[in-house]
């Protein structure tokens, strides 16, 4: 777990109330009632080093150990997980922003756009038991709201 006092810890989930969870390497949206799937506790830090009204935060999975990252592939942004405390990224300890998403309010809801990629946001899958991708701003469509519950 981290451990610095700042850090939150929060289950995410999908506008159908599909909570985020980790299988292999990769992050899933699914019920866990349904999907036997376990519903992954989200360590959030902020990224002190961009403009803070963007609301700029840090995903860590897995106690923080392992942080959600934004990579190029040869058709644009996808999503990876990447062995990268959350604390080191917290403190500055390398290039940050594509580990980087600002969170923005709708309402309850919020949607985390690619501090890398603006434009581009994280979205759910239509189906269950699908991984969590990217998606532009304009796609039809997209599943790009999220809720975020805390945890303890």
């Amino acid at each position: 777990m981290c451990s610095l006092p700042m850090a939150r810890y929060y289950t995410i989930k999908d506008a159908d109330q599909k909570a985020l969870y980790l299988r292999g390497d990769q992050l899933l949206v699914g019920d866990p009632s349904v999907d036997n799937c376990c519903a992954e506790k989200i360590c959030i830090l902020p990224n002190r080093g961009l403009d803070r009204t963007k609301v700029p935060i840090f995903l860590g999975i897995q106690g923080g150990r392992r942080c959600l990252a934004c990579v190029e592939t040869g058709e644009g942004p996808t999503l990876q997980l990447e062995d990268v405390n959350i604390e080191d990224l917290y403190k500055g300890g390398e290039e940050a922003t594509r580990f980087t998403f600002f969170q923005r309010s709708l309402g309850s809801a919020f949607r985390l756009e690619a501090a890398a990629w603006p434009g581009w946001f994280l979205c759910g899958p239509a189906e269950p038991q699908q991984p969590v991708q990217l998606v532009k701003e304009s796609e039809p469509l997209a599943r790009t709201e999220f809720y975020f519950e805390q945890s303890r």
